[in-house]
C-alpha cells in the first residue's frame, strides 16, 4: 500500500511548535477538542466522513462557563448560542453544532477535511498511521478519536472490547416545531424538563429555542424522549442489536416503519399528559422527525495506546439519564488540550496520552458505573410495571 502523507501541505501552513495531530470525527466532541487545541496554539486537522453533519441528537444541556473556558468563545456573546434555562441551559444539537462549526471554520489553525472516511488507524512506533477508505495512508504524530460510539480509533486502542453494549432500553426521540401544533405548549421557556414515569415507560420533554433561536411562545421547538424497554425484538430484526448484545446502529429518522409508529401513537393518550401528547403524536406521525436510539454503554479499560487517544462518546458511552454526555466530552477536551499545550519539546506524544489515560480513566469508569446503575434501576422499574 502506497504511503501518502496527505496532511503535510496543510501542516506546513500551520504552527510547527506542536505535533501533527489529526482528530477523527467532526461532530460535537471533535469540534470542541479542535477549538480547545487551537485556542492554546495547537494546530489540528479534523477528518470527517460527512459534509457538515445534518443530524444528531435533539436536545442537550450545556455549561456555558465550562464551554467558554474550553473552546475560547463564550456562548453568551455574539454569535449567541440560543438556550432555554433549566437546571442547566438547554439547547438543540443542531444549534450547538452550528455554533461550534462556525467558530472552527474561521480558526486559522484548524483544517476541516470533510467527506474523507477513515478505514482504520494503527499505532506506528511513536506516531500513528491512518488508512483511508480510498486507499491513501498517512503517518502523523497523533490521532485522537472523537468518532462516536462506534469509534474506529477505539477499535485500535481496545481491540478486545471495541463495542458498546445494550443498556436494555430504547429512546424514541423527536423535535417538533411548535407552529405545527394546534395550540402552543403551555410550558414556560424557563420551566426546565418534564419527567414522567407511567406504566414502565418514561417521558422527558421540554421546550427549546426555535430554529431561528426564538423562545417566544408559538415559535419554539418541542423535544421529547420516550424511554421504552419493549423493543428488543425490533432492534434485533433491524440489525441494530447483535446476538452478543452490542449496539451497532440506530433507527435513524425516516427509517422507522409506519406500523411501529402507529402502535406508539395509540399508546400516547394512555400514557402522556395533554401538555405533551400532541407534540409526541405529531412527531410520531411525521415521516422524518422521530428516531429510535437504543441506549448503550461503554466502560473503557483504556483511553489511549501509544500515539492514539479517544474522547467523548468514542471513549465513554453513558445513559442520557446522567445528563453528562456532552459535558464529559468537554471535560475530556479541556484536559487533553491543556496537556498537549504544556508538552515539552521532543517529549513523546505517547507519554502525554499515557498521562491523560492515568488522570482521566478513574473518573470515566466511575461515571459509566453510575450510568449502568441508573439504567438497571430504570429497567427493573419498567419490568415491574
Amino acid at each position: 500500500m502506497a504511503l501518502h502523507n496527505i496532511f503535510n501541505g496543510w501542516f506546513k501552513t500551520m504552527s510547527t511548535t506542536h505535533p501533527k495531530i489529526v482528530i477523527v470525527g467532526g461532530s460535537l466532541a471533535g469540534l470542541t477538542l479542535a477549538l480547545a487545541c487551537a485556542v492554546r496554539g495547537i494546530s489540528v486537522v479534523i477528518v470527517e466522513r460527512s459534509s457538515q453533519r445534518k443530524h444528531g441528537g435533539d436536545s442537550l444541556t450545556i455549561d456555558p462557563d465550562a464551554l467558554a473556558a474550553t473552546v475560547g468563545y463564550d456562548p453568551r456573546n455574539q454569535p449567541i448560542l440560543s438556550v432555554v434555562p433549566a437546571y442547566r441551559p438547554l439547547t438543540t444539537w443542531s444549534a450547538l453544532y452550528s455554533w461550534l462549526y462556525a467558530h472552527a471554520v474561521n480558526t486559522s489553525n484548524i483544517i476541516i477535511e470533510e467527506n474523507k472516511n477513515v478505514n482504520s488507524v494503527e499505532n506506528f512506533g511513536e506516531q500513528a498511521k491512518i488508512i483511508f477508505s480510498d486507499g491513501t495512508v498517512s503517518i502523523v504524530d497523533a490521532v485522537i478519536g472523537a468518532d462516536g460510539y462506534q469509534s474506529i480509533v477505539r477499535r485500535a486502542i481496545a481491540p478486545d472490547e471495541p463495542f458498546a453494549t445494550y443498556a436494555g432500553y430504547l429512546v424514541w426521540r423527536g423535535l417538533v416545531d411548535e407552529q405545527k401544533l394546534k395550540r402552543p405548549v403551555s410550558w414556560p421557556s424557563n420551566g426546565g424538563l418534564w419527567i414522567d414515569l407511567v406504566k414502565g415507560y418514561r417521558l422527558v420533554a421540554a421546550v427549546l429555542p426555535g430554529e431561528n433561536g426564538s423562545i417566544e411562545i408559538g415559535q419554539r421547538q418541542i423535544t421529547f424522549a420516550w424511554f421504552d424497554i419493549n423493543q428488543k425484538t425490533l432492534l434485533r430484526e433491524t440489525k441494530c442489536l447483535t446476538e452478543d448484545g452490542y449496539i451497532v446502529k440506530t433507527l435513524a429518522k425516516g427509517m422507522i416503519d409506519k406500523d411501529v409508529r402507529n402502535k406508539l401513537v395509540k399508546l400516547v393518550p394512555q400514557l402522556w399528559p395533554e401538555i405533551w401528547a400532541e407534540a409526541v403524536r405529531v412527531g410520531l406521525l411525521s415521516d422524518n422527525v422521530v428516531s429510535g436510539a437504543p441506549i448503550c454503554e461503554y466502560k473503557p479499560k483504556r483511553l489511549a495506546y501509544g500515539a492514539l487517544a479517544i474522547i467523548g462518546d468514542a471513549a465513554h458511552v453513558i445513559s442520557p439519564m446522567t445528563g453528562r454526555g456532552f459535558a464529559t466530552g468537554v471535560d475530556d477536551a479541556m484536559l487533553l488540550a491543556n496537556m498537549l499545550a504544556h508538552r515539552q519539546e521532543n517529549e513523546p506524544i505517547s507519554s502525554i496520552f499515557s498521562e491523560y489515560n492515568a488522570l482521566r480513566l478513574p473518573f470515566i469508569q466511575a461515571l459509566v458505573t453510575h450510568s449502568k446503575h441508573l439504567s438497571a434501576n430504570y429497567v427493573n422499574y419498567a419490568d415491574s410495571n
